[in-house]
């Protein structure tokens, strides 16, 4: 795809970064706290899910850098919501585990773009590798931003490491299900033209952005 089918595709870009960051927020990953054992590992593998489907859709890496800063956004608002700085572990290290998606990812797909469109398998085994990559990336977020990992009790485990075989195991399904969500979108609503109303059309996406603000803003100040 050229340049020119992300530009009509921003839309989507757009409402699905801001759709991600809702995620993380009700996942509770702004909360002052580690995360519960395996909530960042499904967080991780749902994140795939985003990922693979802006790939599937656009077949360019700069929109997953696009959403994943959305997303990242998403939890800057959270920290202004929260009695927290914008540099506290609960919003950083958040925004690290994106990062790290989005690491693990494109290296699969620069290394094997080619057979991502092709057999099934082929987007069951990147999912599996992205997620080998980005929860082997996760241990080191101290060094990037001051705040350590959390660990499994009472173990020097990292709770990154210790629920690693779910994330790869949510991230085997969520990689190929964005794929085949991509394909549906690309045939029934985008190439198809099922938003007929141009004004409609404008903006579904911006309304998006805002009921997941609104969400988060009247969740938090309550």
């Amino acid at each position: 795809m050229t340049t020119s089918a992300v530009k009509s595709n921003l839309g989507i870009i757009v409402a699905v970064g801001s759709v991600w960051g809702l995620t993380e927020f009700a996942a509770g990953m702004g909360l002052q706290k580690c995360a519960t054992l395996l909530t960042g590992a499904i967080l991780t593998g749902l994140a795939f899910f985003w990922v693979s489907f802006i790939w599937s859709v656009t077949r360019k890496l700069l929109p997953l850098l696009f959403i994943v800063g959305l997303a990242i956004l998403f939890k800057f608002l959270d920290a202004l919501l929260l009695p927290v700085t914008w540099n506290h572990g609960s919003i950083l290290n958040p925004a690290y585990a994106m990062m790290t998606i989005l690491v693990g990812f494109s290296l699969l797909i620069l290394l094997f773009k080619k057979q991502f469109s092709g057999r099934l398998m082929n987007r069951i085994l990147i999912g599996a590798g992205a997620a080998i990559i980005a929860t082997a990336l996760f241990p080191v977020v101290g060094f990037a931003t001051g705040s350590k990992a959390c660990f499994y009790a009472a173990t020097n485990i990292p709770l990154a490491i210790y629920t690693a075989p779910v994330a790869i195991a949510i991230s085997m399904i969520t990689v190929p299900l964005g794929y085949l969500a991509a394909g549906w979108y690309t045939g029934k609503i985008h190439e198809g033209n099922s938003i007929q109303s141009p004004l409609l059309s404008r903006l579904w996406s911006p309304a998006i952005v805002l009921c997941c603000i609104l969400i988060i803003t009247i969740v938090r100040v309550i």
